[in-house]
């Protein structure tokens, strides 16, 4: 293996070691949180963490996307870490202004998430935000570094506090509200930690000239309303649901969402590193690079979304009973993932332009889709109505980067992977909502064989990486055996 596919590999599994240990721990906490919890205070949960979302979205304003973008291309006359205090600083003066302005609204807001307001629930909803935003752009320093050990334990570590803390809850008391009390008194301590062993990388007296300001704020303006379109396209409904169906359905949905999201396992770790090295590489990298990291993610994407499908009856049988009826519409919550993924390979050349507006324009319009998909379907088909409007908007999304970013800098030389892959999902998806029984299976055992067709070459490449993996990991424990027998 060429020493620069082995780094590249080196830092795609070093950076998925969040994902797959996160994947673990879900694994076990969601089972466990549907036996817990009855539906509707699980719902409270899971739209805590829908609207922190949506309020973190608003206070990045941009700059972690122009702390990535300008990381190592860095305006006139501004360090790393002048630029890394100047974002941190303005997003966490944003999430303290938002705060206090929302204060005058904190019945409704809170109402929305706990069923009645709640002074409590907001408080916690703020203080949770901020220090989400404060571990985010901590977060994006070892990214920025390729450092995956730091950043393998930072994220674990948040990973287990989060899933500790309501989990720890349910089985003293299963209440939504006190499971959100716990999250924030356990995330806030952390981040202010994370804070202060991250302290060197902050210079509290540095000031960004106006010129590198104006340069930021024309990168990081256009993304302001694409945090706030992403959240929408990817919360719109389970928001729906909570307005036409109730706190019950939306739990049932949430909790389907957060097992499919096992897909992240690839989707997190792979875009984690991608970004960085796509602004490394994109000037001097062969694009046969860029091509061939396309095929083999649709390649694994595809594979784990159909394995999952034909496997989710043994999986849905550790969920609660009253969660179970989401298997029926499950794979369509796969689409989501796979299409953001896929479009990471093909879009990315609004990134390397910086015409960021075009993200918006396409998020904007995806909203605006998934919005009516929404009202359309989920009064129709209920649950798995509101599953295929996030999976036909996701598909649209990717359709729009693809060509737009295929404009800007060619990164792939065909769409085999892409057409397949994703057509394939959806195939499986369709069969798995249509069809009952055996015949289900046998669709579904159809579209993984069609995939082996398709990917045929993808395999092999995979396959001989992961054996030149497996003998490098061995050729070294070998060496270090070896000098442990020295004298």
């Amino acid at each position: 293996m060429q020493p620069s596919n082995r780094k590249f590999l080196k830092n795609f599994v070093g950076f998925s070691m969040v994902s797959w240990i996160s994947f673990l721990l879900g694994f076990v906490a969601t089972p466990l949180s549907t036996r817990l919890f009855a539906p509707d205070e699980l719902a409270k949960v899971n739209l805590f963490g829908t609207y922190t979302s949506l309020i973190c979205s608003v206070c990045y304003l941009g700059l972690d996307q122009a702390f990535v973008r300008f990381y190592k291309e860095r305006p006139p006359g501004v360090s790393q870490r002048g630029l890394l205090t100047f974002c941190l600083g303005a997003a966490l003066g944003a999430c303290a202004l938002l705060g206090a302005a929302g204060s005058l609204f904190w019945a409704p807001v809170s109402e929305q998430i706990a069923g009645a307001p709640d002074a409590w629930v907001y408080a916690c909803l703020c203080l949770y935000s901020l220090s989400l935003v404060a571990f985010r752009f901590l977060s994006l320093c070892y990214r920025m570094e390729q450092n995956p050990l730091p950043y393998t334990v930072q994220g674990v570590s948040q990973a287990a506090l989060t899933k500790i803390a309501y989990l720890g809850v349910g089985f003293i008391a299963a209440s939504g509200r006190a499971a959100i009390v716990s999250l924030t008194g356990l995330m806030l301590p952390f981040a202010a930690l994370t804070a202060w062993i991250q302290r060197k990388r902050l210079d509290v007296h540095a000031r960004p000239n106006p010129a590198c300001v104006r340069e930021l704020a024309r990168f990081s303006l256009p993304l302001m309303p694409l945090s706030l379109l992403s959240w929408l396209n990817s919360s719109v409904s389970t928001l729906a649901l909570r307005q036409l169906l109730g706190m019950e359905a939306t739990g049932v949905y949430t909790s389907a969402l957060a097992l499919a999201s096992t897909i992240n396992i690839v989707q997190t770790g792979f875009n984690t590193y991608w970004s960085p090295y796509v602004l490394d590489n994109y000037q001097s990298d062969e694009s046969a690079r860029f091509d061939a990291v396309h095929r083999s993610m649709a390649c694994l994407l595809t594979f784990l979304g159909l394995g999952l499908t034909l496997l989710q009856s043994p999986v849905f049988l550790l969920l609660g009973r009253s969660y179970r009826s989401s298997v029926v519409y499950f794979p369509f919550l796969f689409l989501s993932p796979i299409c953001y993924c896929l479009g990471e390979t093909t879009g990315m050349g609004i990134l390397i332009s910086k015409k960021s507006y075009w993200t918006t324009l396409i998020y904007l319009l995806s909203a605006l889709v998934n919005i009516a998909l929404c009202y359309a379907l989920i009064p129709a088909l209920g649950m798995t109505g509101a599953a295929m409007a996030s999976a036909l908007t996701a598909v649209l999304t990717l359709a729009l980067r693809t060509a737009v970013g295929e404009h800007y800098y060619r990164a792939i030389r065909g769409y085999r992977a892409l057409g397949g892959g994703v057509g394939l999902m959806l195939l499986a998806s369709v069969a798995n909502w249509l069809l009952t029984g055996a015949q289900k299976y046998a669709a579904i055992a159809v579209c993984l064989l069609l995939a082996v067709a398709v990917f045929a070459k993808e395999l092999k490449t995979l396959g001989r990486a992961a054996g030149q993996l497996l003998s490098a990991a061995q050729g070294r424990l070998r060496r270090r055996a070896h000098q442990r027998r020295k004298p």
